[in-house]
């Protein structure tokens, strides 16, 4: 008998709001991670939309034989009919207990409003959203009103804590690989207040910019240990051509990695650090402080999840790998990881019982630990808080 994981709760450590309203591409083209425009030809023959395609064909009970367009107007059809019923069983079936969200989403345009978010909060209100706060979508803000240093400072600060505080923040979050990179380095609040006025002064300045940017990064870092929260990082690949995938290797971190004063905060890569997710599953190895996430490798990996997650396990403890989807704009994504994760790390540990090296009991442990056990373990401050159960919400308002 096979292990089956499919009454397993799953907590989804990193994603994205899904907004009705923010589907601007068509169905297939959002199983992209690219801003640049997609073609519908393109990725209708990827791996990626064929195993998407395979299991909402079993989700709508639907004829194999159906073609893309008529599968595509179903689904719209259904979503839009009744959005809160469509994402309700959708997100039954795979037993969703809780999202983790950053809300800095999109990267690029217009952030989400209010109203957006209240739709967002109220259509995924069968799962429990816990609030990942974006450390950039603080200061970047700042920068655009060009304040003096010191009061850039006392107000990123200021927010910081009050995310902490009283907004039920789980988890700071920072996506300097798309900016400058991941080799940060310290930097004396002297020389990032002389790169803060050239900065201002001369935005093409990178070398500025990066000591601006890693000094603050840190700062979340302080903080971080302050009220023992963790920190996301972007890592590897993103949206391109925004990141310059080069810059966003793990290993470029070995200088704050093994500063003895950073070796208490918690950090998660997040996307695996795709595609070096060796590296990564080595690091977590390494240092008793970091994390890895699935997310972004699942789904869009297909078929590469099942190598992918070998080669992760080859070094990574089983306690520090979680599951995540960076599911966005549309609800499908998070669904079709979960789906993915469950079948294929089912697999996964089915051949490890076949090559001998677990049995069935431990493998079960393992797969409460990916997929929700690690992620309850580890972000412990403001657990109890819900951005979409207000009873659960009992300092102050988002």
């Amino acid at each position: 008998m096979g292990i089956d994981l499919s009454k397993f709760p799953i907590i989804d450590d990193h994603c994205h709001p899904f907004v009705q309203s923010r589907e601007s591409k068509t169905f297939d083209n959002c199983f992209t991670l690219s801003l640049i425009p997609p073609k519908s030809r393109n990725t209708r023959n990827t791996l990626l939309f064929r195993m998407a395609r395979n299991e909402l064909i079993k989700h709508y009970n639907l004829d194999s034989t159906i073609t893309d367009d008529e599968l595509i107007k179903i689904r719209n059809e259904k979503y839009r009919t009744n959005p809160k019923a469509y994402v309700d069983k959708m997100f039954k079936e795979v037993n969703f207990e809780s999202f983790l969200v950053d809300y800095g989403f999109p990267v690029m345009g217009e952030r989400l409003s209010k109203q957006e978010l209240d739709w967002f909060h109220e259509t995924a209100d069968s799962v429990n959203v816990r609030r990942i706060h974006r450390v950039e979508s603080t200061f970047h803000p700042l920068f655009e009103e060009k304040i003096g240093f010191d009061e850039l400072e006392s107000k990123y600060l200021a927010v910081l804590r009050e995310e902490v505080e009283k907004k039920g923040t789980i988890a700071f979050k920072t996506v300097i690989a798309y900016h400058t990179g991941l080799n940060i380095q310290k930097t004396s609040k002297k020389q990032a207040s002389q790169s803060y006025q050239q900065f201002i002064a001369d935005p093409t300045n990178r070398k500025a910019e990066k000591q601006v940017r890693d000094y603050l990064v840190l700062l979340a870092f302080e903080l971080c240990l302050e009220y023992d929260i963790p920190i996301q990082m972007h890592s590897g690949a993103g949206d391109a051509p925004m990141i310059d995938v080069k810059q966003s290797s793990p290993l470029l971190m070995h200088t704050i990695l093994s500063d003895p004063h950073y070796q208490n905060v918690k950090i998660i890569f997040v996307h695996t650090a795709y595609p070096f997710v060796e590296e990564a599953g080595y690091l977590v190895n390494q240092y008793p402080n970091l994390y890895l996430d699935l997310s972004s490798m699942i789904p869009f990996s297909s078929i590469g999840i099942y190598p992918k997650l070998r080669q992760i396990l080859e070094m990574a403890p089983f306690t520090k790998v979680l599951y995540g989807s960076d599911g966005f704009t549309i609800p499908e994504i998070s669904w079709l990881g979960a789906r993915l994760i469950k079948s294929v790390l089912a697999k996964v540990l089915e051949d490890l019982i076949g090559e001998g090296i677990i049995d069935e009991s431990y493998a079960y442990q393992v797969a409460s630990m990916i997929l929700s056990e690690n992620a309850r373990s580890l972000y412990t401050k403001n657990w109890e808080f819900s951005m979409n159960q207000p009873s659960i919400i009992t300092q102050s308002e988002f």
